[in-house]
């Protein structure tokens, strides 16, 4: 919806600078092209790049107050129940002057406390609140970190501040961005990032999923969390949904996702979506289009064997709907790399198809939409990914390898021969740099012991929970960084809370169901996302709603190679204080994954830590970076980790 920023001083006597809060806005006007404005007072300053999608009138533009001008609000996302909560307001005496739902996300928060108004919000969404009488600041990120927010601690004015913003880069204003070399090292050791809280920058924090900071008058921070994902468990919950028919579990998440695609479509401006021609996806447009007639839908044709082009196209004839597409070709990946890496703000080896997310968003802009619904957090709540539909006999599989090593290493000079190389490795790798999501996991497991407890008998609670975890964040900010360098909100169903309570407390039983009619590769006899499918049945052919999952699929990053002259040029010596000769070395004996790891690294190191322009830097891709053609892969062509258990960090 929106780029927020802010500034709190130290010294509530002096004044923020309007200039350096009217760049740190700039900075974030491609999530907000509608309206940009600013409120500076003593001690304070924030910012606000408006996408208008509800209540279009200026009156509703940010910076908000209340009628009093004691409290203040600036607010990224959408709240889907901000009717009802609205109405809830009025019935406690708040009154109400536009027609929007920041209004309400205001009025929520001078009602109640942060800990009883953000659980109650259902949406999406970044926020700073401020009381100008106590002095008193709120920071918080919705609960399953749909919508990000960056904030450190900084000197400016010759006083400490507290800044924040929807994106690292517009906190270049008001400090130096320096690379933060653990997370960076983590990321060499093939960690998919982003970590949970850390940045890859020095003294800039992510606000987690869930999360509120208080900053106080005296400039004490405190960090509490509203929401985790264990909230969503309920045993009674479980159980009633255990005793449901299969039918009646159709039913019911029918009725729940054709709800939550009516609330996620409402806007006072164009929403549309996504159409990978893929079951989740598909099954947003199918109930979009029985509620409103001319939905556009917008497709990105990655050229190749894995194009969805045909299956999209077929749903969008079955539905009378209308098709955009944005035709990708390989060359697109290559020149696309730093524009992506200055909006991802990150690496982004872990998903190489944001390239074409970002083509569509533009598409989808050039076309008068500002928002697409997508069918992100389906996989995580139903499992839908292919492994999982073989995750008992791997898992049994995993557990005897196990076993054997614990034997094996009693006997000398056996133990690492035999020993599978991934088990051998994997613990080294993963436990170096990885602690803080360690612990997270723990503090997750341990919140939920007793819903855990049936994961004995049934799995694929604590699967679920795992992907709705880390893997999922990565998605989320995938989705939200590449839309929104087009000025297009993603809007995601799935994660309506009803829906992803459902789906939390579903019996693996109608998530992934044996069936001899299912002949894929990946799983053979067990259909994945059952209730998913089951419904998707409904309103569209099964040659459709039983598509295997693709996702924008292409090995064009396992293909790519950079000349050795691209290296001879680069900033990692600086970045990882290593010699010329060392950077050499270290190029030549790499696999092809971590020659890809340091070549997004260099990129990173220019456009984010030098603040190169990417129309500068993509002119060393082009230069230096070439594509395999299919099939002639190098030797060491793709490096994965191992899979992993329930109980494992993502």
């Amino acid at each position: 919806m929106c780029g927020i920023s802010g500034i709190l001083l130290a010294d509530s006597d002096l004044q923020p600078d309007r200039i350096v809060l009217a760049d740190s806005v700039r900075l974030l006007q491609h999530r907000g092209p509608d309206d940009n404005s600013l409120v500076v007072g003593p001690g304070f300053g924030f910012g606000h790049a408006r996408l208008s999608l509800v209540d279009l009138d200026a009156r509703s533009n940010q910076p908000f107050a209340d009628a009093s001008g004691r409290y203040m609000l600036v607010y990224n996302g959408e709240i889907y129940n901000f009717r009802e909560l609205r109405a809830e307001l009025e019935t406690r005496g708040r009154t109400f002057r536009t027609r929007s739902d920041t209004e309400v996300v205001l009025q929520l928060l001078i009602e109640y406390e942060p800990a009883t108004a953000l659980p109650r919000l259902n949406g999406m969404f970044a926020l700073g609140f401020f009381d100008k009488q106590t002095g008193m600041t709120v920071l918080a990120r919705d609960r399953f970190g749909e919508k990000p927010l960056y904030w450190a601690e900084a000197m400016t004015s010759g006083t400490k501040a507290l800044v924040f913003a929807s994106e690292v880069k517009a906190l270049r204003p008001w400090m130096r961005l320096e690379p933060e070399i653990e997370p960076i090292i983590a990321y060499l050791l093939r960690y998919p990032g982003p970590m949970q809280g850390r940045t890859m920058f020095r003294r800039i924090h992510s606000l987690g999923p869930g999360e509120y900071l208080t900053r106080h008058a005296d400039g004490r921070i405190e960090s509490n969390h509203f929401a985790s994902l264990t909230d969503l468990l309920d045993d009674a919950e479980m159980d009633r949904l255990a005793g449901l028919s299969p039918t009646r579990v159709a039913d019911e998440f029918d009725a729940l996702m054709t709800e939550s695609v009516r609330t996620h479509m409402f806007a006072d401006a164009s929403v549309g979506a996504f159409c990978s021609g893929g079951v989740d996806s598909s099954l947003i447009v199918a109930l979009a289009a029985r509620q409103k007639k001319d939905v556009a839908l917008f497709h990105a044709n990655v050229d190749g064997p894995w194009s969805e082009l045909d299956a999209a196209k077929a749903l969008a004839r079955h539905l009378g709907l209308e098709l955009h597409v944005a035709n990708v070709v390989e060359q697109d990946f290559v020149d696309m790399i730093p524009k992506v890496m200055g909006h991802y703000e990150q690496p982004f080896t872990y998903h190489p198809n944001c390239p074409p997310l970002m083509m569509i968003a533009q598409l989808a802009r050039d076309s008068g939409v500002k928002g697409l619904m997508s069918g992100e957090g389906s996989d995580e709540l139903f499992l839908g990914y292919p492994w999982l539909g073989r995750k008992r006999v791997t898992d049994a599989y995993d557990a005897i390898v196990a076993a054997a090593g614990r034997l094996l290493r009693g006997l000398p000079g056996l133990g690492p021969v035999l020993l599978p190389e991934r088990a051998a490795n994997l613990p080294d790798t993963m436990a170096i740099l990885t602690r803080h999501e360690q612990a997270e996991d723990l503090e997750l497991v341990h919140n939920g012991q007793r819903p855990f407890a049936r994961t004995a008998a049934d799995p694929t609670y604590g699967w679920t929970l795992d992907y709705m975890h880390h893997h999922l964040r990565t998605l989320l900010h995938r989705n939200d960084t590449m839309g929104m360098a087009a000025g297009i909100e993603a809007r995601f169903p799935f994660l309506d809370l009803g829906v992803a309570r459902f789906g939390a407390n579903l019996p693996g039983k109608y998530k992934l169901r044996r069936s001899l009619m299912v002949w894929e590769k990946a799983h053979p006899f067990m259909r994945d996302k059952w209730v998913v499918r089951a419904v998707a049945a409904r309103y569209m052919p099964p040659g459709l709603s039983r598509r295997i999952k693709v996702g924008f699929w292409t090995t064009t990053f396992q293909r790519m190679k950079a000349d050795p002259a691209f290296y001879a040029s680069s900033r990692l010596g600086d970045l990882l204080h290593l010699s010329r000769r060392q950077i050499d070395r270290t190029v030549q004996g790499a696999d092809h994954d971590m020659r890809l790891r340091l070549l997004h690294l260099d990129v990173w190191t220019r456009v984010m830590v030098d603040g190169e322009d990417p129309a500068i830097s993509v002119e060393r891709p082009r230069e230096h970076v070439h594509i395999r053609a299919p099939g002639a892969q190098p030797r060491f062509a793709r490096t994965t980790l191992p899979r992993r258990s329930a109980s494992a960090p993502i």
